[in-house]
């Protein structure tokens, strides 16, 4: 396969995780088909992705374990993005949202107080992205965090 390819289908099951995570209803079907997705786009942007798209793949992983009720493996995820955003390079936004997907993240293992810390951190960084579509963006994901 090549790096086209890859790319290709990175994107697809990206945006299919995106399409299942705003369904109304899912069924466990579509939770396990969700979380295939989101380690099927991390796979294929392997191949070709820098840090920025491997931080956004982690952080999808997360995001989908969160909303199919597996605290560990979402907080695990969400952890290696959220490290992986600390790099100088890393754009203001994707540093909120890595914060936005601990604190969902520690609210779906059920750790109230931590998913509170991280949910005010992630509120902070929000306060300071630059572009406000991207600000307002990250904050309607960060108003989803169960509270």
């Amino acid at each position: 396969m090549d790096d086209a390819a890859h790319r290709k289908l990175g994107a697809k099951t990206y945006n299919r995780c995106w399409e299942l995570l705003e369904q109304p209803e899912r069924t466990s079907d579509d939770d396990l088909l969700l979380l295939t997705l989101a380690f099927t786009s991390k796979y294929h942007w392997s191949f070709v992705a820098g840090p920025k798209e491997t931080t956004i793949g982690n952080w999808m992983i997360a995001r989908a374990a969160a909303a199919v009720g597996e605290g560990h493996l979402a907080l695990t995820y969400a952890r290696i993005a959220d490290a992986a955003a600390q790099a100088p390079d890393m754009e203001d936004w994707l540093v909120a949202s890595t914060a936005e997907g601990v604190a969902r993240a520690y609210a779906a293992s059920g750790d109230l107080a931590s998913r509170d810390e991280w949910f005010e951190k992630a509120e902070r960084l929000v306060a300071h992205i630059k572009d406000r579509e991207s600000r307002e963006l990250i904050a309607s994901q960060l108003a989803s965090v169960p509270r």
